[in-house]
């Protein structure tokens, strides 16, 4: 009996080792079965990009944050990619352009579909959705045409572009959204305005700004990074544009003594509301360089964001100074004083601007009063026609949006191909960074040909414009019946 009794226990051993085997073999199968990851770094390109952005101000074609341009098939498109149905998300974009032809976001949404989870290579693009609404678009419509162009001519040695869009509410949040930027190990640029280059360095990614470098008083960022350069600047430095008006003043109109209208409330579009640029730093610039041209600024006030500012005064005291000319810097968001200098000044002193106003509002309040007047910028739709043969920047811009397209398209355009350029050469974090660096690198942009400084900043790239009467045989691109013209 006991033999019997031992007999029954090893079965029952057995029986449970055998169990037991059974669970672990299970469990070791499950494992396996999952795919193993390992973090990519920063200079790898995963092969299949992730398609939900979970940050509510981030989208690759999952969320629509430019609200004003909504859509009941944008809206399908939007759940369409959301779900990875990129077919159906294709077809929903592709209906709302036919109602909203010129609204970027939904062109790149299309392109971000028509990759899908495919392989491709990623570059972010930040954009003041919440803060300037027309910049934003502005800056899409130039990343868009970018990739669109690239993509349909078969991507950047054979991989399609796939576009993020950061939404940016206020200048406060932009160091956020770049740290949180740098964190994605797929992500392989951004374009966007450049403030904290150190967090860029730290994760050896480029950012390239479709506007100016603007460094911090008392800061040297050529001695802080020497040649190591992470943020590039699209449109040339402040004192390059400062420069090319002054000579023109002097040289070419022959205006030796001037008088400069600044605004002691004056502040960029990229600096936070509490971090005002000093107004006579501005001055100081144009005096110099003024100065330097043979010419002089006369010591008549003129302040346009002052609360008792009279046009009038102004004009007279000018004129009894021996003024001969008027350079103004408005605020881009207070630019009526300026049209009052003009509107008193009746054509008596010669009128210069500065890129604040050339824009359609001015030449629509202005008309006769600002007739004559030159104003630097970073583009014009003139500019390199005549190398493109009929088939400018300009000219397909038109074509794709249905309309003129501002300099700031132009401008971030140009990022794009800088970032499309240096990645055709190395699709790493790393490698573009060397590449962009190289003083030997170019790229052809709406703005010509495209090359940086040691420091980062745009070689050449200004452009001088004066506004004049459309003439009446001709087509006019504004409607107001005033133009700019590009200065030869």
């Amino acid at each position: 009996m006991p033999h019997k009794d031992e007999n029954i226990r090893l079965l029952i051993s057995l029986g449970l080792a055998g169990v037991m085997v059974a669970v672990i073999l299970w469990l070791v199968s499950k494992v396996a079965s999952k795919p193993v990851t390992t973090p990519s770094t920063p200079s790898m390109v995963s092969p299949v990009l992730p398609i939900a952005s979970s940050l509510e101000w981030m989208s690759m074609g999952e969320k629509i944050l430019v609200t004003a341009d909504k859509t009941d098939e944008k809206e399908a498109g939007v759940n369409a990619f959301k779900a990875e149905d990129f077919g159906t998300a294709i077809i929903k974009f592709q209906a709302s352009l036919q109602s909203k032809r010129n609204d970027p976001e939904t062109l790149i949404y299309l392109n971000n579909a028509k990759v899908g989870k495919s392989k491709a290579l990623k570059v972010a693009v930040i954009a003041p959705i919440g803060s300037s609404l027309n910049e934003a678009k502005e800056t899409l419509r130039g990343v868009a045409q970018a990739q669109e162009e690239v993509n349909s001519s078969g991507g950047i040695n054979g991989m399609p572009l796939q576009l993020e869009i950061a939404s940016l509410n206020n200048f406060g949040e932009l160091e956020k959204i770049d740290s949180e930027l740098a964190k994605d190990s797929n992500l392989l640029a951004v374009v966007g305005f450049g403030r904290n280059e150190n967090i860029y360095k730290q994760s050896s990614l480029v950012k390239v700004s479709p506007g100016s470098g603007r460094n911090q008083p008392g800061q040297n960022q050529a001695q802080l990074f020497g040649d190591t350069r992470y943020v590039f600047n699209i449109s040339p430095n402040r004192n390059i544009f400062n420069q090319a008006l002054a000579e023109y003043i002097v040289k070419k109109e022959r205006r030796t003594n001037i008088a400069i209208c600044r605004d002691s409330s004056f502040r960029t579009s990229q600096e936070t509301s509490s971090q005002e640029r000093p107004n006579q730093e501005i001055v100081q610039e144009y005096s110099d360089l003024i100065n330097k041209a043979g010419g002089k600024v006369i010591g008549t006030d003129c302040d346009l964001g002052a609360a008792n500012f009279r046009a009038s005064n102004f004009i007279a005291k000018a004129i009894s100074d021996g003024a001969e000319a008027i350079l103004l810097i408005p605020r881009i968001t207070n630019i009526n004083p300026a049209l009052d200098v003009a509107k008193e000044n009746r054509g008596r002193l010669a009128l210069f601007g500065s890129q604040q106003l050339y824009g359609e509002k001015i030449l629509k309040f202005g008309q006769g009063d600002i007739k004559g007047m030159v104003v630097s910028v970073p583009w014009h739709r003139d500019a390199n026609r005549n190398m493109s043969k009929g088939n400018s920047f300009a000219e397909k811009a038109a074509k794709l949006w249905g309309g003129e397209v501002s300099p700031r398209t132009a401008t971030a355009y140009d990022a794009m191909q800088v970032i499309i350029a240096g990645l055709k050469e190395d699709s790493t974090r790393q490698g573009l960074q060397k590449v962009l660096s190289n003083p030997n690198f170019s790229a052809m942009g709406a703005t010509g040909k495209i090359q940086f400084s040691s420091s980062g900043d745009r070689q050449g790239g200004v452009f001088l414009v004066k506004i004049e009467p459309c003439d009446a045989n001709k087509p006019c691109s504004s409607s107001t019946g005033y133009d700019f013209v590009l200065l030869q």
